[in-house]
């Protein structure tokens, strides 16, 4: 007990994840704003797909808020908008840390829920994980509040048992999350019954608007496709929270997890929902796991530059 009290408490685990999934989070978040500009007035405005009044009525059935809905003027929503772009790339680049987290936060929330017709899935997700990562420090690396305390050891940013303890349990909290969202999606494909027959992407690829036309002939064109696509997703669904208990066997769920990923943005279209579950495979790694993958990608581009050097010097050589 003693043991689990003192991993909560005496230092910030995952730090680098944390920096990673911010920049990851961010930059998906930008895209989706500016995708989507041209068209913004159309597709959140008050005088868009649906009229305001319809929109503030939806939220009240729903028990949902928006900033959107204070006001049905364009005025407004063209200023709230573009404010959410600035608190996004504030987030991307982490300025002001947990102040930015918690605004972009407010204001995804508040933008998606204007329109819930164009998500993807996706959107669920991250949402709930960005709330989880309003407790965690996700600008001990690769953020400008980094730079400006100029700290050499991220670690000893505050670090009080009680911060500790709020981001440890808010990264725990993030993996604990996905891994209960693939177990019950693995179960209940499971339990039905063109999953069990593997015929499952048979009748997705007949939705026109989740498929490449090229990709639906070629997998349709095999049966052994169709049945390693089915029976494939549901491995990798159940056997992911099992496989992460073991230090090795982490990375085979990692791969597995991306890899379908990789398939459904490919074959499905479903570009930022397959982006926004790799991006959380990179709060799985710890932070000496990350400084021993750089250790490596260092040492290999130290020999490819060496290498290409001596080159370059035996090129000289011959032409002299």
């Amino acid at each position: 007990m003693n043991t689990i009290y003192n991993k909560l408490t005496t230092e910030k685990h995952m730090l680098i994840g944390a920096s990673l999934i911010r920049v990851a989070f961010g930059l998906l978040i930008l895209y989706f704003y500016f995708i989507h500009y041209g068209q913004r007035r159309f597709l959140w405005g008050p005088n868009g797909m649906q009229e305001h009044e319809t929109f503030t009525q939806n939220l009240i059935t729903t028990s949902n808020l928006s900033l959107y809905q204070l006001n049905d003027s364009v005025l407004y929503f063209e200023i709230i908008f573009h404010i959410g772009i600035v608190v996004a790339l504030l987030f991307t680049l982490g300025f002001m840390g947990r102040l930015t987290a918690i605004l972009n936060f407010v204001f995804i929330w508040s933008l998606q829920h204007v329109n819930v017709l164009i998500l993807d899935g996706g959107d669920n997700v991250m949402r709930i994980i960005l709330f989880y990562l309003l407790f965690a420090n996700t600008t001990a690396f690769f953020s400008l509040d980094r730079y400006r305390r100029k700290e050499k050891t991220p670690s000893s940013i505050t670090a009080t048992p009680l911060s500790n303890s709020f981001h440890n349990l808010a990264i725990l909290a993030s993996i604990i999350q996905v891994s209960f969202m693939y177990l019950t999606s693995g179960m209940h494909k499971i339990m039905g019954e063109v999953w069990q027959n593997g015929t499952a992407l048979y009748y997705i690829l007949q939705v026109d608007e989740y498929t490449h036309p090229f990709f639906k002939e070629f997998i349709l064109s095999s049966n052994i496709l169709l049945l390693i696509g089915a029976y494939g997703a549901i491995f990798a669904q159940i056997t992911y929270p099992f496989l992460l208990f073991n230090r090795y066997t982490k990375y085979i769920a990692i791969f597995n997890i991306i890899a379908m990923h990789v398939g459904i943005a490919i074959v499905m279209g479903l570009f930022t929902f397959s982006a926004t579950m790799i991006s959380i495979q990179l709060l799985l790694l710890k932070d000496k796991e990350y400084a021993w993958a750089y250790a490596i990608i260092k040492n290999l581009s130290s020999k490819w530059k060496l290498r290409k050097g001596r080159k370059y010097e035996a090129e000289h050589v011959e032409q002299a």
